[in-house]
């Protein structure tokens, strides 16, 4: 009798177990793109994200660091602003930073003066380095503040000095009294 030769069966269809011997073979999704089912919530978070830093960063650029301080804050950029006239002899920004009751003072400094006299205190004593301002108090427009400084050129004769800063037209200055 003639042999046979052996029936060839019908090729498997898609859900059958294609390739029991090739591991990872039976994973038809597995190299495929994730679903938007299971990326939306990722994205979702990434737009809350990215909403809330230009949220901010537009709130930095629309409103100054000196609007954005505390009241403490701007009493000490204000006496910091003050010295840092007077180690750049600056006469302009000095007067921006002094109270009104010091500018019509009888014994406030002409420009002539103001340059002489912190000219020659640079030249002796170097620059004014504060480098700390404590004990600030604000009350109402008035506040009061501990300033500890010396002269760069004099580093080891430290000081301190009470400022009083008034708040005269929304912006802080340094007053004698």
């Amino acid at each position: 009798m003639a042999k046979r030769a052996p029936r060839k069966s019908a090729p498997e269809t898609v859900g059958d177990d294609l390739g029991a011997d090739d591991p990872g073979a039976g994973d038809v999704g597995a190299d495929a793109a994730p679903s938007w089912r299971k990326v939306w919530p990722f994205l979702l978070a990434l737009i809350v994200v990215v909403v809330a830093v230009v949220g901010i960063l537009l709130s930095y650029l629309i409103r100054p660091a000196e609007e954005r301080a505390s009241e403490p804050a701007q009493v000490q950029y204000a006496i910091n602003d003050f010295y840092t006239a007077r180690n750049n002899v600056d006469y302009a920004e000095f007067r921006d930073h002094t109270c009104a009751a010091d500018l019509n003072a009888s014994d406030f400094p002409s420009e002539a003066e103001f340059a002489a006299e912190n000219q020659k205190s640079l030249e002796a004593n170097g620059r004014i380095v504060i480098p700390e301002i404590s004990d600030v108090s604000v009350s109402g427009d008035r506040a009061t503040a501990t300033v500890h400084w010396q002269f760069d050129k004099k580093s080891d004769e430290k000081q301190t000095t009470n400022v009083v800063v008034l708040r005269e037209n929304g912006n802080w200055k340094v007053c004698k009294a």
